[in-house]
């Protein structure tokens, strides 16, 4: 893995966040979490990569790369890439 900065916007209570963050945790690949409502510039910019506005939870940048309710195997990917 490289040293690229992983963040993961979520929803307190979102159950696919939750288990994608355990995830990213007992997979040891470092990772920022952060909820929408403590980053208002964050969620904007989820909100415009998402249809209707949205704030789809778990939604994780990767270099720029927005990726929607990922696996763990798409966030490997992405950070690989």
């Amino acid at each position: 893995m490289t040293d690229q900065a992983v963040t993961v916007y979520y929803k307190p209570g979102c159950p696919f966040s939750a288990k994608l963050r355990a995830q990213l945790a007992l997979a040891r690949l470092p990772h920022r979490s952060v909820r929408f409502a403590d980053d208002p510039d964050g969620a904007a910019a989820v909100r415009a990569h998402h249809p209707e506005g949205w704030e789809v939870s778990p939604t994780v940048v990767v270099d720029g790369r927005y990726l929607t309710n990922p696996s763990l195997r798409e966030v490997r990917e992405a950070v690989r890439a």
